[in-house]
């Protein structure tokens, strides 16, 4: 066949992608290339109808190859299922349910020694962990470690006397009992035959916790991180241990049942591994080392360095799934309505969890009036995020899980391990890392925001910060040194004037130009340390649709709002507003916030 040498090669430009851009490529491409074919370019001709068609088609594929390139990067996503994908891909275990984290103080009785000058240590009292207590909203908290009530470990707050006033019968000790917020709940499955990587959904939206899985012959299954960690580190108490530096034995042990998490938007799935029954730790539980050499068949050179990594898991089965049995799943849950509680409001035991050191030897009735008599009381607030996250939320708090890799270097690896806390210690709603550059050390300034039980920024309780940083101790660099902080909270207000557009009700105008300026900025909080940039709520307000213009000069002004109900920290707007009125700067250890709707004031002109 010959080849046409006057026929010239036509460049196909790649950059049109949109609907009126390739119908212009193609009407240009059929009138350079068929000019005596086709003559009738008319908006109404069926030629023009053919171009319609394939711009279309053209348009609708474009289109979707662009939103799965999105979809498929965690910073481009829109799609919350997406995210929570991504961000488990990255490596990471979202938190999409809150949960709050603080201290109450519990108070008991103790019976006077026979001198009456000091609590009877033979009625030593412990409140083991699962002691549970209730807000005066209905929230349960539940004790999260054992405490022991003794002379020397508590404080000493008050006592009772005889009728006669003559001696001392009780004392009064009280102590700080750490708690978790949440409800637990089971949840029962039965599971037939044998099946490799078996997947069982926990139908419950509200989950944070599995706390047990147990079969029907009370074989018990373990959560991991990933489903090659053959062995996990369990606390162990000895009644016999006197150590107060280290209270618990921290034991080794084999887990050849065990499971993983994996989470979407609304559902918690369990993962186990594809080992049978008969699998124990002891047979094959360690990979023959002649055997991890991968195999180069017809290659001139040495294979013996080049190391077959996924022959390390091949020793168990990534450890045993369930069969032909029934699995009971033990959980705690939170709701935004169950999770923090204001100062003074958890006053009720409701299971109370008491042990005495040999209570057969003791007098039942002191027994009973000391477990009949105990008072709780949280002194500070319980808080930790109460939001649920939405997409940008995700993002932002997950985009760094990848590059940490369970280890903290850089300042965006220390946010990112925060945020990746286990829900059972806490989550906080903002962090800000600093390094502090006037101290001789590798020294971290960290800064901290949590949520309070109405949503708003609170600061964090002290519990909550030691569980931040005992959760960084494990990840951190060996010479980093770690100063936790609590951020400033600047509350905002706004003022601004609008002129609006012809036929415009002014008489609610306003009220819904406020709901959606205090949405707008609610929706996804700042970081800390991020301005309030003013040009962002000019642009919001001309985007309304009834809005016709914003004066250039005071159309929008930014005040600092302390006293009741607010913070304490009043701050100088206008001596930190850019030079351009496009900003207001904020301190790398504050964040701001507009806290009430009626913190913004509109005023209509023209």
């Amino acid at each position: 066949m010959a080849i046409d040498k006057n026929k010239r090669v036509q460049e196909i430009d790649y950059t049109k992608t949109s609907f009126d851009e390739i119908k212009e490529e193609l009407v240009q491409y059929a009138k350079r290339n068929y000019p005596d074919t086709y003559r009738d370019f008319k908006k109404s001709s069926f030629g023009s109808l053919l171009f319609d068609m394939v711009s279309y088609v053209g348009d609708q594929l474009h289109y979707y190859l662009d939103h799965n390139a999105n979809e498929a990067l965690l910073p481009y996503t829109k799609n919350p299922e997406v995210a929570v994908q991504l961000i488990q891909a990255l490596g990471a275990i979202p938190t999409l349910n809150p949960v709050g984290v603080g201290e109450v103080e519990m108070q008991i009785l103790q019976p006077a020694n026979s001198l009456g000058v000091a609590p009877d240590s033979t009625y030593e009292l412990t409140s083991r962990a699962g002691t549970k207590f209730r807000s005066q909203g209905g929230a349960i908290f539940t004790q999260m470690r054992d405490v022991t009530f003794t002379a020397d470990t508590s404080r000493i707050v008050g006592y009772s006397t005889a009728g006669d006033g003559s001696k001392i019968n009780y004392f009064g000790l009280k102590a700080t009992v750490p708690v978790v917020s949440g409800e637990e709940r089971t949840y029962t499955v039965e599971v037939g035959t044998f099946r490799r990587f078996l997947k069982i959904e926990i139908p419950d939206p509200a989950l944070t916790e599995i706390l047990k899985v147990e079969d029907s012959n009370k074989n018990e299954y373990h959560q991991v991180r990933h489903l090659s960690k053959k062995f996990i580190h369990r606390p162990l108490v000895d009644p016999n241990n006197t150590d107060t530096l280290a209270p618990t034995i921290m034991k080794k042990i084999p887990v050849p049942r065990r499971f993983i998490i994996e989470k979407s938007l609304n559902k918690t799935f369990l993962v186990f591994g594809h080992g049978e029954k008969h699998l124990t730790t002891t047979k094959n539980s360690v990979a023959e080392p002649t055997k991890l050499v991968l195999n180069f068949a017809g290659k001139t050179f040495d294979p013996s360095r080049s190391l077959d990594a996924m022959s390390l898991t091949n020793s168990d089965s990534l450890g045993v799934a369930p069969q032909n049995t029934t699995l009971t799943i033990t959980y705690r849950r939170n709701t935004v309505d169950n999770t923090n509680a204001a100062a003074g409001t958890v006053t009720q035991v409701v299971e109370p969890v008491l042990v005495f050191k040999n209570e057969n030897s003791l007098e039942l009735s002191k027994v009973n009036y000391i477990k009949e008599n105990v008072q709780v009381f949280n002194d500070n607030p319980i808080n930790g995020n109460i939001s649920i996250p939405n997409t940008e939320e995700l993002k932002r708090r997950y985009t760094g899980a990848f590059g940490a890799q369970e280890r903290a270097v850089t300042k965006e690896d220390y946010v990112s391990t925060i945020y990746t806390m286990p829900p059972v210690y806490g989550s906080i709603k903002r962090a800000s890392v600093i390094r502090d550059t006037n101290d001789l050390r590798r020294n971290l300034n960290i800064f901290l925001m949590a949520e309070g039980p109405d949503g708003k920024f609170q600061k964090p309780t002290r519990l909550l910060k030691e569980n931040v940083k005992t959760w960084l101790d494990s990840a951190k660099m060996i010479s980093d040194t770690l100063d936790l902080f609590d951020a400033n909270i600047i509350n905002f207000g706004i003022e601004f004037k609008v002129t609006l557009k012809n036929n415009t009700n002014r008489q609610t105008i306003l009220s819904k130009i406020k709901n959606s300026l205090y949405e707008e900025f609610t929706s996804v909080p700042p970081d800390i340390g991020e301005p309030l940039y003013i040009s962002e709520v000019i642009r919001f307000l001309q985007n309304i649709p009834e809005v016709a213009s914003v004066p250039m000069k005071d159309g929008v002004v930014i005040t600092s709002i302390t006293g009741d109900n607010y913070t304490d920290y009043l701050y100088d707007v206008r001596a930190n507003t850019s030079p351009d009125n496009n900003y207001v700067y904020i301190p790398q250890n504050s964040i701001w916030e507009v806290k009430y709707v009626d913190d913004i004031k509109g005023t209509i002109i023209g």
